[in-house]
């Protein structure tokens, strides 16, 4: 367990305690957690910087009915938070929002960490391109021209999409834990030893912002 030294009166405590439990003095370069709202929001935006992909998709679904471009397409999402926050420490929507990621020792994560981190979402990415490559692969889906025999080719729950059904609830329930957790962490950053934080120290943030987020 890494600790702190507190300047005023030299007790050490744990390195994300916000207040000296021996004078209460506060600490100036405590990384205050972001919550839930925060994260959501950054993660609509990403999800607005992958709009582009998915009309793609779209299109690739109901027109152009490509393999090659469903796995062109999916890449990116394969890829994209990992890597974003492992060498960036945030992804473009967290850079918006003014939120990071670090582990414990307060750096950007390490690769394997940062898939560690984003571990149920990429099985959910995972699956769903699974499914698309055995749905593309049907006979029935291939000639279909209207939206009408598109969604008879994709009737019928096969494992897959039971499977996928299960890991997003449980990809939700796992990202609403850090409204309640100890220092707004969620399961995934729980099981990857990360933080999300502000990038700013709590000494240079706005008091009556900080009350406020910290109901999340």
């Amino acid at each position: 367990m890494n600790t702190r030294t507190c300047k005023s009166c030299g007790h050490e405590f744990h390195e994300w305690v916000e207040l000296c439990p021996n004078c209460s003095e506060p600490m100036e370069d405590y990384s205050r957690p972001a919550g839930f709202w925060v994260r959501f929001g950054a993660y609509i935006i990403d999800a607005l910087i992958f709009t582009p992909f998915g009309l793609l998709s779209f299109f690739n679904m109901y027109k152009f009915k490509s393999t090659v471009l469903l796995v062109a397409i999916s890449l990116p999402y394969l890829f994209y938070k990992p890597l974003m926050e492992s060498f960036c420490g945030a992804t473009l929507g967290k850079m918006a929002c003014g939120i990071k990621v670090i582990d414990s020792q307060g750096k950007k994560l390490s690769l394997l960490n940062a898939y560690a981190r984003y571990l149920p979402f990429l099985a959910g990415a995972a699956i769903g391109l699974v499914n698309s490559l055995v749905l593309f692969s049907l006979p029935e889906f291939q000639s279909a021209e209207s939206f009408m025999e598109i969604a008879q080719a994709r009737q019928g729950r096969t494992l897959l999409d039971i499977i996928g059904i299960v890991v997003n609830i449980f990809v939700v329930i796992e990202c609403i834990v850090a409204a309640f957790s100890y220092r707004k962490r969620a399961l995934h950053d729980m099981l990857a030893e990360s933080f999300c934080v502000y990038k700013e120290p709590k000494a240079e943030l706005n008091t009556d912002a900080a009350v406020g987020d910290g109901a999340c």
